[in-house]
């Protein structure tokens, strides 16, 4: 088969409600030119907030109840009849989980077509983070790592995943027409989002434990004490979520109300915005299996709108961030305290690391780039 045939794929992502459907949106959004994209999968509550634009425009089946069991035997039922109507040329699930690889196990069975697996995180990583007590999970996970050998090819989105998975690495792509600084009036966006001279230190994702944005918080509060720069901390996150709410009480009593701009859940058409409004992205990871195995991809994003960027000096993080970022020792507030420093002390730099930052974007983990590998991976798939 080829492209000129407009192939369709099914997509089945692990939970439409989270931030995991984010990576299953960047290898659809890759493809959408060429193939017939169809999402089916399930959910535990709606479509994942900065996501819903998109979802507006494609074709998609949720099922909720995602764990309840009875529920998820009834709707697995019904989404393989789905599956069977669409008739896919190939499958691509999204995390080696039941919710997603489990069902598409069952689809790739009944239809008999082609299934690639994409592996973003090490799911076992974050169930041993969690420890003995997430024995269940751990359980689940290690018995879905058996199973990858079952999937007909696999992508992966680290150099850890893909030593211990094999696999096509196939990085968080960006769309760098999208994620252009020149699109985008800085001025105007800070002006609306009530900003004037101040630094903007932002951290703009899905908070996490293992993000360290509480360590941030604490380097800015040393920062304060310092009164070397006027300063504000700009972050994203669910207010719904226990994890956020305590990043927004610690970061209002260590630095003041007037210093923190938390901006909630915003749609992805807004993300460049907040992107331009800043000067430094900071991407503090922990010490953590998830970490270790994980590349944020809004360390993408913020290349492609160049933009100075610090980070901890783990999983990928110093082989894409070399020569245009600024790396530190995972967990070192006191490193981390001294980079925003630096910065702060030497602006031309910061520039220079920004259009550094695009460049290197551009040419290794733009669309342009990432799409033909992707491409040429589902050809030789659908072909066997």
């Amino acid at each position: 088969m080829s492209y000129k045939d407009k192939m369709k794929i099914l997509f089945v992502p692990m939970d439409f409600s989270s931030n995991c459907i984010a990576r299953t949106f960047l290898i659809a959004e890759m493809l959408t030119e060429d193939c017939e994209t169809i999402f089916i999968g399930f959910s535990k509550g709606g479509i994942w907030t900065p996501l819903k634009d998109y979802f507006a425009r494609v074709k998609y089946s949720i099922h909720y109840s995602r764990y309840a069991t009875i529920n998820f035997v009834k709707n697995l039922k019904e989404m393989l009849k789905e599956a069977c109507l669409i008739e896919p040329d190939v499958i691509f699930a999204f995390k080696p989980c039941l919710s997603s690889y489990g069902q598409s196990l069952l689809y790739k069975e009944k239809l008999n077509v082609p299934l690639i697996l994409d592996i973003d995180d090490w799911e076992l990583g974050f169930a041993l983070d969690a420890g003995w007590k997430n024995f269940t999970s751990i359980f689940l996970n290690s018995i879905f790592e058996h199973l990858i050998s079952f999937a007909d090819a696999i992508t992966v989105s680290s150099f850890f995943l893909q030593k211990r998975f094999g696999g096509h690495y196939i990085p968080h792509a960006v769309d760098t027409n999208f994620y252009d600084p020149q699109k985008y009036d800085r001025e105007t966006i800070r002006r609306e989002l009530g900003i004037s001279d101040e630094i903007i230190i932002s951290f703009i994702g899905t908070p996490r434990k293992h993000k360290g944005i509480d360590m941030l918080v604490l380097a800015l509060h040393k920062l304060l004490k310092k009164k070397i720069a006027n300063f504000k901390l700009l972050f994203t996150g669910d207010p719904l979520d226990s994890y956020v709410n305590f990043l927004m009480k610690m970061s209002v009593n260590l630095l003041g109300k007037e210093r923190v701009l938390f901006v909630g859940l915003r749609s992805r058409r807004e993300e460049p915005l907040l992107l331009a409004a800043s000067d430094i992205i900071v991407l503090p990871q922990k010490i953590t299996y998830a970490s270790y195995a994980q590349v944020p991809a809004k360390v993408f994003t913020a290349m492609s709108m160049e933009k100075t960027i610090i980070a901890s000096a783990i999983s990928d993080l110093p082989l894409i961030l070399k020569d245009c970022g600024l790396l530190i020792a995972p967990e070192s507030i006191g490193q981390l305290l001294k980079a925003i420093e630096f910065l702060l002390l030497h602006p031309d730099l910061m520039k220079k690391l920004g259009r550094r930052a695009r460049e290197k974007c551009i040419r290794n983990y733009s669309y342009s780039v990432v799409k033909p590998q992707l491409k040429k991976l589902i050809l030789n798939v659908s072909a066997r």
